[in-house]
């Protein structure tokens, strides 16, 4: 089966948020089980000055409101063997960001997005894949064109539309004037179609046009269908597609995230060698200039400085819980007035508390190869995947009830030794702070530790089982289509 992968961002190279990670380790994983898959995404300059690329087909000329668009398809072999279709148009990818730069996002990223999925339903149509999966609003125009063009609908009579919602508070939404850019019938702007509160909305016109939607994990497709704070104003058009809905939890990349390969941490270690994996936070304190303590566990936390990331909730919740006798280590970056809180705790805490706001790669390994826990109390959380990568390297989860860090973080039970971390419903600084004293408490019991770090040890989350969900909706939805 051939799977035509189209997305705004492909790691490691054109990196802004896990959507990168996941396009990578999903087309991997998809070839791993026998598919045929091939990515399609923006022609980026950082993209183009990293990777070999070659001339897939003649200049293509696209119809663009009241002009015309001259862009190239260019292709490139990465990633294992995947193969990778770059959308190449100077105008719009050639700029040293991907969504933005140090003033914001670009002002015109709905018209560029517009036009990549336009140019990648193009692209695709010339390679004749079985599925068409596309993910987030930066992509939601080529399932929409696929079945509201008809030019375009009759080039793929025999490819169905999977549709993959990352982040539902995101959804490209612009202004009426900018729906002729995609090129539909009029008719399609309205309340069944892209209209939505008199603006267009592109990710509400996969939803509605797609075969089949899902997003990345299953609490949070009960959430945003159900809630109208967390549907952000979809929960009725998801809950229209009924069974055609699905939640799918992302897997984790094992081949980077791994302590006992990783190459970017200073010792590397596994369950059976979990002692190496001190001198890893010796030279974590090092490295931070924290002082030596055995008894005063490290707490990590990696994510964006953004009010849905629950960094405002770790500021509030900070006094007690440097007051617990911990250290927390932070990597983020984002709201500038939350930055310069942090860095005023960290003067205000100098043995407890330290922030990067520069975010490093290989520093992300090596923070997590020298922790004991790791925090995540995100107001809302798709998937996740941070928290995936602290279970494998042994660190203890303190995370907020919710998406992907329900489906994936349990309660751990002194009692029964079950569980994998450590979780708390009310979104407070006081259900914080008792989370983490609960956390604390148990470092301190080090037959309970150690059971603790046999259960993060054990989980897997390998991307073997979403591969065989997505494998099993694409064959559905296939054979529907092509059966008439």
């Amino acid at each position: 089966m051939k799977i035509a992968i189209v997305a705004a961002e492909i790691g490691p190279h054109a990196k802004v948020g896990g959507l990168a990670d996941v396009v990578r380790a999903l087309s991997q994983a998809l070839k791993h089980a026998g598919a045929d898959p091939l990515i399609i995404v923006p022609g980026y300059k950082v993209l183009l000055e990293k990777l070999a690329v070659e001339p897939f087909a003649e200049d293509q000329v696209m119809m663009f409101g009241s002009g015309r668009e001259h862009f190239r398809i260019l292709r490139a072999e990465a990633m294992s063997g995947v193969p990778l279709y770059l959308i190449d148009h100077p105008g719009f990818f050639g700029r040293e960001g991907i969504y933005g730069d140090k003033n914001g996002d670009y002002p015109d990223n709905f018209q560029r997005f517009i036009f990549f999925g336009r140019a990648a339903a193009t692209t695709a149509a010339m390679l004749h894949p079985d599925i068409l999966h596309a993910h987030d609003w930066h992509a939601a125009a080529a399932p929409i064109v696929m079945r509201a063009d008809a030019a375009i609908r009759s080039q793929f009579v025999a490819t169905s539309s999977f549709f993959t919602i990352h982040n539902l508070a995101f959804q490209g939404i612009g202004d009426r004037e900018i729906f002729p850019l995609l090129g539909i019938d009029e008719s399609w702007f309205s309340i069944t179609g892209l209209e939505y509160f008199g603006r267009v909305n592109l990710l509400k016109g996969a939803i509605v046009l797609a075969d089949a939607v899902s997003t990345v994990s299953p609490a949070y497709a009960v959430e945003i269908a159900h809630s109208p704070e967390l549907g952000f104003g979809l929960d009725g058009v998801l809950r229209s597609r009924g069974e055609r809905f699905v939640g799918i939890l992302n897997g984790a990349d094992y081949d980077e995230w791994n302590p006992s390969t990783d190459r970017l941490i200073s010792t590397r270690y596994s369950p059976d060698r979990r002692n190496a994996k001190k001198a890893c936070l010796y030279d974590l304190r090092e490295e931070m200039k924290l002082p030596h303590r055995r008894t005063t566990p490290i707490i990590a936390m990696i994510t964006r400085m953004t009010a849905q990331k629950g960094v405002d909730l770790l500021a509030a919740a900070l006094d007690p819980l440097v007051a617990l006798d911990v250290q927390v280590v932070m990597l983020a970056n984002g709201d500038p007035q939350l930055e310069q809180s942090f860095k005023a705790a960290e003067a205000r805490y100098p043995d407890n508390f330290r922030v990067n706001l520069d975010f490093d790669n290989a520093l992300a390994h090596r923070i997590q190869a020298g922790s004991d826990m790791f925090m995540m109390p995100s107001r809302f959380e798709p998937c996740g995947l941070t928290q995936m990568y602290a279970l494998k390297y042994g660190n203890a989860p303190i995370v907020h009830a919710t998406g992907g860090l329900r489906d994936t973080v349990s309660e751990f039970d002194p009692i029964s030794g079950r569980g994998n971390g450590f979780v708390f419903e009310q979104f407070q600084p006081e259900a914080l702070v008792a989370a983490t004293a609960r956390a604390v408490n148990t470092f301190r019991s080090p037959a309970l530790w150690r059971q603790l770090m046999d259960n993060c040890f054990k989980a897997d989350f390998s991307w073997s089982n979403a591969t065989s969900e997505y494998m099993d909706w694409f064959s559905r939805i296939h054979s529907q289509r092509t059966s008439g």
